[in-house]
């Protein structure tokens, strides 16, 4: 029997720029939502598709790897240059643009790889526009 089981309210708070988008060109940041489900079959064993705490666990460590980060594609990698008084921590993605459907594709691949299991991921970026996101 499959069953999906969800975690929501996980948030990063992280810096782009879409350059296919005129409007959203320049550097801004977002606070992105994520909605994570998982479908598997329930482990007669233990009773879980997979134990909430696990799962928590797995994703913390992956936000934790995008939280307050500037969000850059890897072809734009060497034409970036920002230096001051800051931290300054990059998240490369492979895809062409950080849009949130591409952000959302690369945490659904991420937490794929770790639990090995089917992943639907709703992510807002701010209140009210999102993308959704199934992987594999």
């Amino acid at each position: 029997m499959k069953v999906k089981i969800g975690i929501e309210g996980f948030t990063i708070d992280s810096a782009h720029y879409t350059l296919s988008s005129p409007v959203d060109s320049q550097l801004h940041g977002h606070t992105y939502i994520i909605n994570v489900e998982v479908e598997g079959n329930i482990n007669p064993a233990n009773g879980f598709v997979i134990d909430f705490n696990k799962l928590k666990d797995e994703i913390g460590k992956i936000i934790k790897e995008w939280d307050h980060k500037l969000i850059v594609p890897k072809k734009d990698l060497e034409k970036i240059s920002i230096s001051g008084p800051f931290r300054n921590e990059i998240k490369i993605i492979e895809e062409d643009y950080p849009t949130a459907e591409y952000i959302g594709f690369e945490l659904a691949k991420e937490i794929y790889n770790r639990i090995n299991m089917p992943i639907k991921i709703k992510i807002y970026e701010g209140k009210d526009s999102y993308a959704i996101i199934e992987y594999p």
